[in-house]
């Protein structure tokens, strides 16, 4: 009785577990089909694998998951709860009313038939499960976007000229939002072109004339059924955007579970008790195959067969996205309406990656046992290192794809093809003769790989990339003037790029009125994207207003110290707050000037930056430290197709502010006298990186004989870490050869375990007779320096801080660091108060 108890718990376990299998969409997602909320995509964050790592490690961190499952665990268990392909749309009959129970959603695209058998037979089983409040809604469905294949081909309100193919095109012309339509980032591409456009998975030369209507999907304007009348660009679902092309991210989650824990199924079990009418197949398939490549392989291979009677099997269908940075509709070239799209560029890209790292996860989980899905997923769509060796990463797939064993791959596609036929209604009877179409797919597979994804090299990835990675403390304060369509993709390209997120950046949203928080402090990049939608933007105080806003900021971010003096908070971020200004700033000089003193006194380690649609150098040059890098005018595009030429140089001064090492004492009033002692914190650096901090002089600008600041390694590494140190130059390297720096303006010292540390002795570093703000930082580098050969993983870092096992541990410590600030802690606070209510009162 006992035995049997526990086989009905357990039954009922996997039951509910294989939801996404059922020919119903899954009740935890219906949500996602029935909430306008969610129904609406531009209210759920983009679809890229930033965001995808980011809501990944939400689940990983949470009370219930943290611990508890390991890779393959989680792994299976995000699929089998937010993966469930082919979900399409069916208009109900008239003679239906709108208010009854039935949701006119069902899986039943091809893809889905492939992905049960993976759910219910291939993939391993757990008994255990997530709960449906892991992540909240939004994040839930952004997550089942990105995972889950489906096509949805209804046309849309947008005539001939849909699609919004972005990435290749290189003729951009501005067009106005059309009434209805979707007010969002979007480009639009002339359908006379997409139709004669190669289909080698590059589009180029495109131009944008219209939007597109995504809205009304569940309303009853939309009186055809998907299969009755098609769109010329059919969204596609379950991909991610990389800097490494378009990617379907559920096969790369499948062929990770498949790996780690490397199984063969007896193709009768897959057969479900059918008669296997293929002859000549192998009697089993290997787990990582169908998982990925093969599954794509044999879909094409059986739809193509049965409903064209191809022996040739085509491959590859490129696509685009509907805007360079609000990425969120992935739309795909398809000239010939369905045909042939059963194996995207997005799903090779996928079927690659899932092969590559299910490869190799037996060997990752054996070196690292503690390694997590997230950081594998960060190990590969990365512009270094890669994932156990540095050839082992997304711009080096076409050499991977080489790799793939073909008579292995020929094998596994027809014993699936085999099995799936069994499992997937098609319209055509089977009856042999499936070994040259197999053939076929798998040539044209190995083909087109090599010669028509075209994605970005290895090469061409470093030398566009920098070799640090920017940790800061972002406050972003918006002129909600600015149109949503033009200001959104803009701070979407800058928290991409200073990487907001759990080991990153964090970001604040602030308005430019009065200071008021928008969205509040935080690291996930998800999370601020679900906040920072068109209706939150909307709803802002429109204008700017420095006279009521820089008071309001600086009380937050003297609080941040007062936080910081707390939690004992030695080091870390930088601060950077940064204006984005649409209307002209109509200011009184003496008040504000003051007030950005107070804050620039009282908050010594901020850099404040001024980014204008307009010239506006004249007012904001007072305001700031450095009146020639601090103020920049941009000229962004109604469209937001300028982005990046605009942004450029925000982003590269906002990089310039190096990470911060601090006294904690000083707080937000920098009491005098008051000495940090010996203090530490522990950072990381990965191999062939490196970290910038820069010490202001508040905290040495009166001589101290002790005070200095010592790094020390703790545990080995790959290569050897350099210190640097200089006045001057604010990102200091062993390699210094920028323009206008002497050599001895940079001291470096190398870094060896066990010894004492390099030691940077800030002894009399200050003129004391003069002010504080004539006195140089102390600008600090840690290098982390390997040779080209080598590709070892070195001591895995297990702790929570590493992003990456492959991370190197050290330690800095501070000695006797002190408090000094001009601003007079007790007399600007009442300076400030009292600022604050003479504004208030006029």
């Amino acid at each position: 009785m006992i035995l049997l108890a526990i086989t009905v718990v357990a039954a009922a376990s996997c039951v509910q577990a294989q939801s996404t299998a059922q020919t119903n969409v899954a009740p935890d997602l219906r949500e996602c089909y029935i909430d306008p909320s969610f129904t609406n995509r531009n209210n759920i964050p983009p679809t890229t694998i930033q965001v995808l790592i980011d809501i990944i490690q939400q689940i990983e961190d949470n009370r219930n998951v943290n611990n508890v499952l390991n890779l393959r665990e989680l792994t299976c268990l995000v699929l089998q709860r937010y993966r469930q392909d082919g979900i399409e749309y069916h208009q109900p009959e008239s003679t239906i009313a709108a208010t009854t129970n039935v949701l006119p959603f069902a899986p039943t695209f091809h893809s889905f038939y492939r992905n049960k058998l993976l759910l219910s037979r291939i993939l391993p089983v757990n008994l255990q499960q997530l709960a449906n409040d892991t992540v909240n809604s939004p994040l839930k469905c952004a997550l089942h976007r990105m995972l889950s294949t489906t096509v949805d081909s209804r046309a849309r309100d947008d005539g001939n000229s849909c699609n919004q193919l972005s990435q290749y095109r290189a003729i951009r012309t501005a067009r106005s939002l059309r009434k209805h339509l979707l007010k969002d980032d979007v480009e639009m591409l002339d359908v006379a072109k997409l139709n004669s456009a190669k289909r080698s998975g590059q589009m180029m030369q495109y131009n944008p004339k219209d939007d597109i209507d995504v809205r009304n999907y569940n309303h009853n304007d939309l009186s055809e059924r998907q299969v009755v009348t098609q769109s010329q660009c059919p969204l596609l679902d379950g991909v991610i955007s990389t800097r490494w092309g378009h990617v379907s991210a559920g096969s790369v989650l499948a062929g990770i579970a498949a790996g780690a824990q490397p199984q063969q199924i007896p193709i009768e079990n897959l057969a479900k008790g059918s008669v296997i009418n293929i002859p000549n197949v192998q009697s089993h398939v290997t787990a990582l195959y169908p998982a990925t490549i093969s599954g794509d392989l044999a879909e094409a291979v059986l739809i193509q067969n049965t409903e064209r009677g191809s022996q040739t099997i085509s491959v590859g269908a490129a696509g685009g996205w509907n805007s360079t940075q609000a990425r969120r509709f992935f739309m795909l070239q398809a000239p010939n309406g369905l045909n042939n799209i059963e194996m995207t560029d997005p799903e090779i890209r996928g079927g690659i990656d899932g092969f590559v790292l299910g490869s190799v996860m037996p060997t990752l989980i054996q070196n690292v046992n503690s390694i997590r899905l997230s950081q594998v997923l960060d190990m590969y769509y990365t512009a270094r290192n890669g994932v156990l060796d540095s050839t082992r990463r997304a711009c080096n797939r076409r050499a991977l794809a080489q790799t793939i064993p073909t008579a292995n791959l020929i094998g596994e596609t027809l014993a699936f093809a085999a099995a799936l036929d069994t499992n997937m209604p098609l319209r055509g009877t089977i009856i042999g003769g499936l070994e040259q179409p197999v053939n076929s797919a798998v040539t044209n597979f190995q083909t087109y790989a090599n010669n028509n994804l075209n994605d970005l090299s290895c090469a061409d990835t470093e030398t566009s990339t920098t070799d640090f990675r920017v940790k800061t403390n972002l406050y972003l304060a918006v002129d909600a003037s600015w149109p949503f369509t033009t200001i959104y993709p803009a701070i979407s390209y800058l928290l991409d790029k200073i990487e907001v997120g759990k080991y990153g950046s964090s970001v604040t949203l602030l308005t430019t009125f009065d200071g008021g928080v928008v969205v509040n402090k935080t690291f996930s990049l998800a999370n601020f994207h679900t906040e920072y939608t068109l209706a939150r933007h909307l709803s802002m105080l429109r204008g700017v207003n420095l006279e009521s806003a820089l008071p309001s900021i600086t009380t937050l971010l003297q609080t941040e110290l007062d936080n910081e003096r707390a939690s004992n908070y030695i080091g870390g971020n930088s601060t950077v707050l940064l204006f984005l200004l649409n209307s002209a700033v109509q200011i009184n000089l003496e008040i504000v000037q003051n007030q950005a003193r107070i804050l620039n006194d009282s908050v010594p380690d901020l850099r404040v930056l001024y980014a204008s649609s307009t010239n506006q150098l004249d007012t904001l040059w007072p305001l700031t430290r450095d009146m020639h890098n601090d103020i920049v005018t941009i000229n962004l595009s109604t469209d937001g197709t300028n982005v990046e030429s605009n942004m450029e140089g925000v982003l590269r001064r906002v990089s310039n502010v190096g990470r911060r090492i601090i006294n904690p004492t000083c707080g937000a009033n920098f009491p005098p006298d008051s000495l940090s002692g010996n203090r530490n914190f522990v950072d990381f650096v990965e191999p062939g990186y490196i970290n910038y901090y820069s010490v202001s002089p508040n905290y040495f600008h009166i001589n101290h004989d002790n005070r200095r600041v010592r790094i020390s390694q703790s545990v080995a590494g790959v290569g050897n870490i350099i210190v640097c140190h200089s006045r001057n130059f604010i990102q200091p390297r062993q390699t210094n050869i920028s323009i206008g720096v002497e050599t001895s303006d940079v001291e470096c010292q190398t870094l060896t375990v066990g010894n004492t540390g390099v030691e940077i002795n800030l002894r009399g570093a200050c003129d004391e007779n003069r002010p504080i703000n004539n006195c140089q930082p102390f600008h600090i580098s840690v290098q982390s320096v390997i040779p080209t050969t080598n590709t070892a993983l070195g001591s895995a870092c297990t702790e929570r801080g590493c992003r990456f096992p492959y991370n190197i541990r050290y330690q800095v410590q501070i000695e006797e660091f002190g408090c000094f600030s001009g601003s007079g802690s007790v007399t600007y606070s009442l300076t400030l108060l009292l600022l604050a209510l003479i504004y208030n009162f006029v």
